[in-house]
């Protein structure tokens, strides 16, 4: 199971909690608070991260930063938890960590939430507790830990404005459905922030961040995009005689295509990358896995495939071919009419004038030709793995117990165990055939799920 993923975006803040392991008194006298301030001090210093709100406690550190980079907010973090761990350690004659885990953070909405949070964690304590960014954003007293945030600045042209300001915000009634929100997303690492910023976020980070409804998902609700096809009809060579077509080199048609078909014999091409699985389906057929329940991590944002291969389904776009229902043998060659690579008036003709086929176009329905025949290999390929019995289901989560989010589901990877258990005929039948070969590819793929992440998050920061 993978980690929470964190989530980074240039100048938006994190909420973030450190908690005490076993709930420990990580503060048991005033000394340890200073030590643990003065660390927090040279960490803000060496580190590129802004602090606008803190709160010190007998059992947990929690604060509202504003990274400046992607990795900053987890060097800060490793930096003071290890510097405060040797101090507590040596001071009270122990060993190992005094902290739970790692530390849990929530991007925030900054226009929407800023101000909340920062309420949120001064009022965790009564006013008089010194050990907070109170006194800095309340009183205007001398914190070097803090720094003002930019929405801070905005609330007035002196200090004395800014404070009062601020004041009315700290001072207001408290919201408690807000004060939850701000703690659930916090303590599950969702974003806090309104439903259309978590909406434009997913479509940069390319990842699915709403909570989805917990149980078990129904097989309609597997592994699904948006097809990538959206007006197929039949090519017509008097309809199409002054059609034209342009090269492929723009993707993201397929932009939105969350799983991609895959034939048997570039399994090992593909998986090089990206994961390789079989649907859930009652005909199940191989894909490969390109995204994270967002857009296609796929495909770049110059609308390049990522890696030099490019899959077989996407390469035959916007060409399809298909059976008649009179004659299923008999194929058709299907466009999508409203594929922007299609012109009348710059292109490559798609028929000559004597309304025969171009070159252009011959080329197209060899290429439809080949890839239906090695579609029927593989879904043969397929059927044979399905119906013996080695395929269990699989899915990508984040987080754990109820902090749990499936990101994506609905499909089926081989099991080691089962296949080793096959018979020694049957191994060495689907061995000659190549389809251990294409098993072990499949199997190999799997170890992409990581890149997966890896992917969504180079692209997101």
């Amino acid at each position: 199971m993978a980690r929470k993923v964190r989530i980074f975006v240039k100048d938006s803040s994190q909420h973030v909690i450190l908690k005490s392991v076993n709930e420990l008194a990580i503060f048991q006298d005033r000394s340890d608070y200073e030590a643990f301030r003065a660390i927090l001090q040279e960490c803000v210093s060496s580190h590129d991260l802004a602090i606008h709100a803190y709160i010190l406690m007998p059992h947990f550190f929690e604060f509202l930063a504003t990274p400046s980079h992607e990795d900053a907010l987890s060097k800060f973090m490793q930096s003071l938890g290890r510097k405060y761990v040797a101090y507590f350690n040596k001071k009270y004659e122990r060993s190992g960590t005094i902290w739970e885990g790692r530390f849990k953070s929530s991007l925030v909405e900054n226009a929407k939430f800023i101000f909340d949070i920062m309420v949120y964690i001064e009022n965790i304590a009564p006013k008089e507790h010194v050990f907070s960014s109170v006194g800095k954003n309340l009183y205007n007293k001398k914190d070097d830990i803090v720094s003002f945030h930019s929405l801070y600045k905005k609330l007035g042209f002196t200090d004395e404005q800014r404070v009062q300001n601020y004041s009315s915000f700290f001072n207001a009634k408290a919201d408690d459905k807000k004060a939850e929100f701000i703690i659930e997303c916090l303590e599950k690492q969702n974003v806090t922030g309104s439903l259309e910023f978590i909406k434009n976020l997913e479509k940069i980070v390319g990842i699915t961040l709403l909570l989805k409804d917990r149980g078990r998902p129904k097989k309609e609700q597997i592994i699904k995009g948006k097809k990538m096809y959206k007006n197929l009809v039949i090519l017509d060579k008097e309809k199409h005689k002054e059609l034209k077509i342009n090269p492929l080199a723009d993707l993201n048609f397929a932009k939105s295509v969350t799983h991609i078909p895959v034939l048997a014999n570039e399994v090992a091409q593909v998986g090089a990358v990206f994961p390789v699985v079989f649907t859930t389906d009652e005909n199940p057929s191989l894909v490969a896995l390109v995204s994270l329940g967002g857009d296609s991590l796929g495909i770049d944002a110059n609308g390049k495939w990522v890696t030099s291969y490019v899959p077989s389904y996407l390469r035959k776009y916007p060409f399809s071919l298909a059976s008649t229902k009179e004659n299923p043998n008999q194929k058709v060659i299907l466009i999508d009419e409203d594929s922007s690579l299609f012109s009348k008036s710059k292109g490559k003709q798609l028929f000559k004038k004597d309304g025969e086929k171009s070159e252009t176009l011959e080329h197209a329905v060899n290429f439809l030709t080949s890839y239906d025949t090695q579609m029927s290999v593989t879904q043969n390929v397929v059927k044979i793995i399905s119906q013996s019995g080695i395929l269990e289901d699989r899915e990508i989560s984040v987080g754990e117990g109820d902090e749990k989010k499936v990101l994506v589901n609905g499909f089926k990877v081989v099991s080691r165990e089962k296949l080793n258990a096959l018979s020694d005929d049957i191994l060495a039948d689907w061995v000659r055939k190549g389809i251990i070969g294409m098993i072990d590819a499949h199997l190999k793929s799997l170890e992409n799920i990581q890149s997966l992440f890896n992917i969504a998050h180079q692209r997101q920061s």
